[in-house]
């Protein structure tokens, strides 16, 4: 039985990596999916049957391999499976309908406004409910519901260890709450590493297998991708360098520790210390926003306020510090930051790169990109669908065909 398993289990990765090149190259064909992944052209051929048979695959008219020659153009089928995507954000919940491609059939938003633990969960079943009601046709397609939440997780058991800023939740078992309610395969995992998996799937990232996204929102946290894998660590809690330490005797963090990453450059932060600003210098082109939120200061500061941009370039700063952080302890080859304070633009960001260009060796530093996201969809938002996808992906074997291989599919070329 395990002999079994294991060439199911390869079988798995196979079909797997045949669809990471297929999602990477818009036009391939059965002889390219062969010279690319080194597998046999035969073997390549009954893998694409497969793939066929499941319906996630079709042949899509010929594409030329020159000299003359053609072959049958091959395309995943983006409306094979459809995922449900949850973003659960300390002020918001979204609610999404994902395809394979990443596109946004439907979606549904509502603010949370200090609810507590049990309100948030009431919010997220009704618009999961609503969806789900509405998705018509496809939703036998759906394969699951998918969950970015802020961190840290225990992912493995499905719970919300702890939300800093955000007191009762602690060793919430989501998961297990929203799986009962709809009986709908559910995950959960963090906003960040969902965030990465968007990137490289559908965004500035899907070139590098060594890849780190920021989310520098109300928390800072980090998804790992590397050698294209996202790295997790033993509790599935790698990645939160919003609590590492820049300051070795600075205030009490939530997490216990002290001077914390985030408690210098989160939005939360940031806003913090603009109200400080605010208060005791009273800027004149203060005075006359009405509206004194983050997004304001950050229009100030793309408009030469200098003493927004002042604010935006020391929260870039700290923030470059963890950005330095990450280069010396991952050594990705890029790295994109998104969320909230991404927002601030240019001067945030090239705060952040004079840090690392301070602060970096030549040799890492001159090898790592570093960009601000630029998805149409919110990283985590679309993230959480992408999971869905992807975890269906790697477990092909158990997904449904919608007819039987033919032998002429196992054969053809």
């Amino acid at each position: 039985m395990k002999q079994v398993g294991n060439v199911i289990d390869l079988q798995d990765r196979n079909l797997m990596y045949l669809l990471e090149i297929m999602r990477d190259h818009d036009s391939v064909s059965r002889q390219d999916l062969s010279e690319i992944s080194g597998l046999s052209p035969a073997g390549v051929s009954k893998l694409v049957a497969l793939l066929i048979a499941k319906g996630v695959v079709f042949e899509d008219g010929l594409v030329s391999r020159g000299r003359g020659r053609r072959a049958i153009r091959l395309r995943i089928n983006e409306n094979a499976m459809y995922a449900l995507g949850i973003r659960f954000a300390r002020h918001y919940v979204k609610c999404g309908l994902f395809n394979v491609k990443g596109e946004l059939i439907s979606s549904s938003v509502q603010a949370l406004n200090n609810a507590t633990v049990q309100q948030t969960i009431d919010v997220i079943k009704e618009l999961i409910g609503q969806t789900l009601q509405e998705s018509g046709e496809v939703r036998d397609r759906i394969v699951g519901i998918g969950i970015s939440a802020p961190g840290p997780l225990l992912t493995r058991e499905g719970k919300i260890a702890l939300i800093s800023n955000s007191p009762g939740w602690r060793n919430i078992s989501l998961v297990d709450i929203i799986q009962s309610q709809f009986g709908i395969p559910t995950l959960i995992e963090h906003d960040a590493n969902v965030s990465v998996l968007a990137e490289r799937w559908f965004g500035k990232g899907k070139l590098s297998q060594n890849l780190v996204y920021i989310a520098a929102g109300q928390g800072v946290g980090a998804g790992v991708l590397v050698n294209g894998s996202i790295y997790s660590g033993h509790l599935n809690v790698a990645g939160e360098i919003g609590h590492t330490t820049i300051n070795y005797n600075g205030p009490v963090c939530d997490c216990g520790n002290r001077g914390c990453l985030e408690m210098y450059c989160s939005s939360l932060a940031f806003a913090r210390h603009a109200k400080e600003v605010a208060t005791s210098k009273q800027p004149p082109a203060w005075r006359a926003t009405a509206d004194l939120n983050i997004e304001a200061i950050f229009c100030l500061a793309k408009a030469g306020d200098k003493v927004a941009l002042e604010l935006v370039h020391q929260a870039g700063s700290f923030m470059g510090i963890g950005v330095v952080n990450v280069i010396n302890s991952y050594n990705p080859d890029m790295i994109i930051l998104g969320d909230e304070m991404a927002k601030a633009g240019e001067p945030w960001l090239e705060a952040i790169k004079g840090v690392v260009n301070e602060r970096v060796i030549p040799e890492l530093r001159n090898e790592t990109t570093i960009e601000l996201s630029e998805l149409d969809i919110e990283p985590a938002f679309l993230g959480a669908g992408t999971l869905v996808i992807k975890r269906t992906f790697e477990n092909l074997s158990r997904l449904r065909a919608n007819r039987p291989v033919s032998e002429e599919d196992a054969v053809r070329l």
